[in-house]
C-alpha cells in the first residue's frame, strides 16, 4: 500500500486578510459610486416654474426629499437648472425617462439621473430656505455716502471742477451766454483744483485747436464728389448746345 504524505496547511497571515479586506471594500465603493442615485438634474427651466412649482409638478411622480433651484447671489433671479431628490430610486428614474427633452413653457427640459459618483457636500446648501437676495443698493448708498478722507476728498473736488469747467467751455462754444455759481463758487481756494482746472482747458483748448486745422483742410481739399459733378456738368453742358443749335435752325 502506497503511503499518502500530508502535505502542511497553509497559513494565511493577517496581512493578507487585511489586503483582501481592502480590496473587497475599495470595490464595494466603487460599485457603489457607480451605481445610479435618486438625485436629477434638471436644466432649461423657464421662469417662473420655481420651488414651490417644481415641488407641486414633480410630487407626482414620487415623494420628493430636497429639491434646490440654483440662483443668481447678486439679483436672487434663476440660474436656468436645479437638482431634486427623490426617496425612492425608481421614481428618479421614471422622472428622467418621462421629462427629458420635455416641453414646458417654451423650453425643452433636460433630466438627467445622476451617478453617486458626480454627488458632491455642497449640491444642497441652502435647499428648503428662502431665499434673501443681498442688499446691493443700501451696501452701495452707505458706501457712497460713508465720511470720506482728506485725499479722497480732494480727488473728487478735482473731479468736480474739471466737469463744471469742461460745461462752461461747451456752453461758450455755442454761443450760450449763462453764468451760474457750481461748485467753482463754494471751493474755498483749493490751488490743486485750480491746478486740475487749468490743466483741463488746456487740454480742451489744444484739441479745439487741432479739429479746427483739420476741418479747414478738409474745406480747402477738393473732394472726389465735387471734381465729378463739375466734369459731369461740362460734359452735360457740350452734348446740350447742339441740341439748342438745331432747334434754331429748324425754327
Amino acid at each position: 500500500e502506497e503511503e499518502i504524505l500530508a502535505l502542511p496547511a497553509a497559513t494565511v497571515t493577517t496581512s493578507s486578510k487585511r489586503k483582501r479586506g481592502k480590496a473587497a471594500a475599495a470595490a464595494a465603493a466603487a460599485a457603489a459610486m457607480d451605481e445610479m442615485s435618486s438625485v436629477l438634474y434638471i436644466g432649461h427651466i423657464p421662469h417662473g416654474f420655481y420651488e414651490a412649482q417644481m415641488r407641486g409638478f414633480f410630487s407626482q411622480f414620487g415623494d420628493v426629499e430636497r429639491l434646490r433651484l440654483s440662483r443668481s447671489k447678486k439679483t436672487g433671479g434663476s440660474k436656468g437648472y436645479g437638482f431634486i431628490e427623490f426617496r425612492d430610486v425608481d421614481d428618479a428614474q421614471i422622472v428622467a425617462d418621462a421629462m427629458d427633452t420635455y416641453l414646458l413653457a417654451g423650453k425643452q427640459l433636460v433630466v438627467k439621473q445622476l451617478p453617486n459618483s458626480k454627488l458632491h457636500e455642497h449640491m444642497w446648501e441652502g435647499a428648503g430656505e428662502k431665499f434673501r437676495p443681498f442688499p446691493w443698493r443700501e451696501h452701495e448708498r452707505e458706501r457712497h455716502n460713508k465720511p470720506k478722507d482728506a485725499a479722497t476728498q480732494k480727488k473728487v473736488n478735482a473731479q468736480l471742477l474739471r466737469g463744471e469747467s469742461k460745461k462752461r467751455q461747451r456752453l461758450k462754444a455755442l454761443g450760450i451766454d449763462y453764468s451760474f455759481p457750481g461748485y467753482s463758487s463754494s471751493r474755498g481756494g483749493s490751488a490743486e483744483a485750480d491746478a486740475g482746472e487749468q490743466k483741463s482747458q488746456k487740454e480742451d483748448e489744444e484739441i479745439g485747436h487741432e479739429k479746427r486745422e483739420e476741418k479747414q483742410e478738409e474745406a480747402k481739399a477738393p473732394t472726389p464728389t465735387r471734381v465729378a459733378k463739375k466734369g459731369s456738368r461740362k460734359a452735360a453742358g457740350s452734348v446740350s448746345k447742339p441740341r439748342t443749335m438745331a432747334t434754331k435752325k429748324r425754327r
